[in-house]
């Protein structure tokens, strides 16, 4: 608000500034129109003038930074040289990691060829257990056969008793050797699950400590995460990067096409900005360039500056715009509020203050001027909308000299 009456302020000044020089130069009673402009249709529109600034959007500058310590070994980048995403930028010392890795390769082989031999020497074991098994079963039947063809020459008194006592300790003997050949056959697979389970558990706890070995190996190799223009390097060769509960920055790349524009709207305009309207604006590295853009939002909270209170708008860039800009470049902006095509488009000029009324000067016939108050309708910054008072073709003023007494002669 305090920004809109000092603007209205000065406007007043100047206009009794310029009333002032004109009745200086006049020296007469007629009105005298120095220069004119052909009235005719023409595009009307009606803008906000507003301060704005170039800002990277987010995503397109990043802080590269260390998740480990150690001795930089070689910075492969400079400031300015353009680096693509997943591009090597820097190397830190990795000797320690080094090292790690290769001794928990060696657990891993070492794992993995025990795993191997779980594999392979326990079913030969069982393929040994289970004959041995079979070959007592088979003696076992033999026993039990022989003893009782034994039982039966005994009873025939064909045979002695000891003969028979001996089939029968033979039987028990063979049962026996087949009952351990079976306990033997089951213990052995039971061994061959369970140490196949720790084995197999071995290999993963070494490929995890290999894993998180080549992890940390990976911090020591910095990579650009985006394609852009490296903006900054805080770090060089030989410096110690020391990583802790924050990480260190070493490097920051910016995507020069990812640009977008803050606008700061004052809060006695914000009501007119909506999303979608079109952005005019100017930079002092480009004087005679106009680029464009389009609001995309405007934020609900605001920022108060100098005890004014603003609304920030953003405006979107295309990429061809924004690689010729840079961010925190300050834009002079016009934001396009309404816009007619085909009226009756007034100079601005052509407005002149004769007490408390806005008239405009209509050159007549044999070089006199009649005075008219238009009614206008949408006003802009250089011309504004006629809706009744002039024609097409009406020549009007727009630089005059006003009579000395300050009262025109000959207007209407």
């Amino acid at each position: 608000m305090k920004k809109k009456l000092f603007i209205a302020l000065a406007l007043i000044l100047a206009a009794a500034a310029g009333w002032a020089v004109l009745r200086g130069a006049g020296g007469g009673d007629e009105v005298r129109i120095i220069r004119t402009e052909t009235l005719a249709p023409g595009t009307v529109r009606k803008v906000l003038e507003a301060t704005g600034i170039v800002k990277a959007m987010v995503g397109a500058q990043v802080k590269i930074g260390a998740r480990t310590s150690g001795i930089i070994d070689k910075m492969l980048v400079k400031i300015g040289d353009h680096v693509e995403k997943g591009q090597l930028i820097a190397l830190i010392d990795s000797r320690e990691e080094t090292a790690q890795k290769i001794e928990v390769e060696a657990r891993l082989l070492r794992s993995r060829a025990e795993m191997e031999r779980v594999r392979t020497v326990y079913p030969l074991q069982i393929n040994e257990a289970e004959a041995a098994y079979r070959e007592a079963e088979a003696e076992q039947e033999y026993a039990d056969k022989n003893m009782s063809r034994q039982e039966r020459l005994v009873k025939q008194d064909l045979q002695a008793q000891d003969v028979l006592d001996q089939a029968r300790q033979s039987a028990l003997t063979s049962r026996s050797r087949a009952a351990a050949r079976a306990v033997t056959v089951a213990r052995l697979k039971e061994e061959f699950v369970q140490e196949r389970i720790k084995a197999e558990k071995a290999v993963r706890e070494a490929q995890a400590a290999l894993d998180t070995v080549e992890v940390r190996l990976s911090y020591k190799r910095i990579l650009s995460p985006i394609t852009g223009i490296v903006s900054q390097v805080t770090a060089q060769e030989g410096e110690t990067v020391v990583s802790g509960f924050q990480v260190s920055n070493l490097i920051t790349v910016l995507d020069p096409s990812r640009l977008e524009m803050w606008i700061y709207v004052d809060e006695t305009d914000v009501g007119q900005v909506r999303p979608g309207m079109q952005v005019e604006f100017r930079v002092d590295a480009y004087p005679n360039e106009t680029f464009t853009g389009s609001v995309d939002r405007v934020y609900p909270t605001p920022e108060i500056r100098d005890n004014i209170v603003y609304y920030l708008a953003i405006v979107n860039l295309d990429v061809q715009q924004a690689e010729k800009l840079r961010p925190d470049m300050t834009t002079q902006c016009k934001v396009i509020v309404e816009v007619k095509e085909n009226v009756l488009a007034l100079p601005n000029t052509a407005l002149k203050w004769i007490g408390d009324k806005q008239v405009v000067f209509v050159e007549a016939e044999a070089g006199k001027s009649r005075r008219v108050q238009p009614q206008l309708g949408l006003q802009g910054l250089e011309r504004s909308e006629v809706l009744d008072g002039l024609s097409e073709g009406d020549k009007v003023a727009v630089q005059v000299t006003l009579p000395a007494s300050g009262k025109a002669k000959g207007g209407k």
